[in-house]
C-alpha cells in the first residue's frame, strides 16, 4: 500500500507501506503512524502469482557405446559373434569393397545441458482483500479494498492516521508458465582411435 500527497487518483509526495518479502498477511504495524496530514488518499497494490520454480538441470542423454574385441586371424573358423576383419591402413583408409569401422579406446565427455527456465506466470488468477488499521492490534479499522484482482491498483481517499494492515487471499487460481528446452552444450570427444576393415 502506498499514501498520497493528493487526493485520488493521488500523485504527490509518497509513503510506501510494505511488510516485507514472505508476508503471509497477518497482521503488520509500521515502526510510527502515518498521521493524517502526512497524506490524502492510499493505492492499494494488487496480487501478483508469484514465478515458477524451474525443473533442475537435467543430465545429457546417454552415449549408446559398443565393445569391441579384435583378434589376430589365426583359427580356421570365426568364434561365435567375430567377423572377418583387417587393420586399416597407417592412413586410416580401407581398401575397396570393406567397410571402415572406427572405435576409440577412451571417450572424453564434457557436455553438460542449460538450466531448465520458466518464462512469467500467465492465465492465472489473485484476489485479495487489504484492511487498514489505525492501531497496531488490527481491530480499528480505516479503510478496506475488497476483492482486489490481478492488475486492480484502487484508490481511496483516507483522513486517518495508519499504523498497521492485514490482507487475506480470498481466491488463488494457478497460472501456467511456459518453459525452455535445455540444450546440450559440450562435446564427446574420442581419443586412441582404432580403425578395422570388415570384410561383407
Amino acid at each position: 500500500m502506498t499514501t498520497n500527497a493528493v487526493v485520488c487518483p493521488g500523485g504527490g509526495s509518497s509513503i510506501v507501506f510494505d511488510a516485507g518479502a514472505g508476508w503471509d498477511g497477518t497482521c503488520a504495524a509500521r515502526t510510527s503512524p502515518v498521521q493524517p496530514d502526512e497524506f490524502a488518499s492510499v493505492a492499494y497494490g494488487s496480487p501478483t502469482m508469484s514465478p515458477c520454480t524451474p525443473s533442475p538441470t537435467p543430465d545429457p542423454p546417454p552415449v549408446p557405446a559398443m565393445f569391441v574385441r579384435v583378434c589376430a586371424g589365426n583359427t580356421a573358423q570365426d568364434p561365435p559373434g567375430f567377423v572377418d576383419c583387417m587393420q586399416a591402413s597407417m592412413d586410416g583408409a580401407c581398401r575397396d569393397g570393406l567397410t571402415r569401422h572406427e572405435f576409440f579406446g577412451e571417450i572424453i565427455d564434457t557436455r553438460a545441458c542449460t538450466p531448465c527456465e520458466c518464462g512469467p506466470p500467465v492465465g492465472g488468477e489473485c484476489v485479495a482483500d487489504i484492511i487498514l488499521y489505525g492501531d497496531r492490534a488490527c481491530s480499528n479499522q480505516v479503510d478496506a479494498a475488497l476483492a482486489i484482482h490481478t492488475g486492480d491498483t484502487p484508490c481511496a481517499d483516507v483522513t486517518s492516521s495508519l499504523i498497521a494492515m492485514r490482507a487475506e487471499l480470498v481466491e488463488a487460481e494457478p497460472g501456467a508458465c511456459a518453459a525452455n528446452v535445455p540444450a546440450v552444450i559440450g562435446k564427446l570427444e574420442g581419443r586412441r582411435p582404432h580403425v578395422v576393415c570388415v570384410f561383407p
